[in-house]
């Protein structure tokens, strides 16, 4: 395979593709981070206003976003969260 012509001589076409594949897996990372902390947020404004389904709706939002982010901690938590969420959802009062 020829190198693109767009690529400057002294790069490495390959490498390059993996710099760019690494560095969207972090921006995606990142963006779901910060999806999810602004559902915390809503969350946390949700329990002070004892808004006690609008805050578990929240949480569960929260514990989606991360599960999908590829490390081990959020990972665990996620799933986790959302099974509490879940539960106190179906939980009479």
């Amino acid at each position: 395979m020829a190198p693109p012509q767009d690529v400057p001589a002294g790069i490495d076409p390959q490498r390059l593709r993996e710099l760019l594949a690494a560095v969207q897996d972090q921006v995606a990372t990142a963006l779901w981070l910060s999806a999810g902390m602004l559902c915390a947020f809503v969350m946390i404004a949700c329990a002070a206003l004892a808004w006690r389904r609008a805050a578990l709706v929240s949480g569960l939002l929260y514990s989606i976003t991360l599960c999908f982010v590829h490390n081990g901690h959020a990972q665990l938590l996620g799933p986790i969260g959302c099974a509490l969420a879940v539960a106190g959802l179906l939980a009479p009062r």
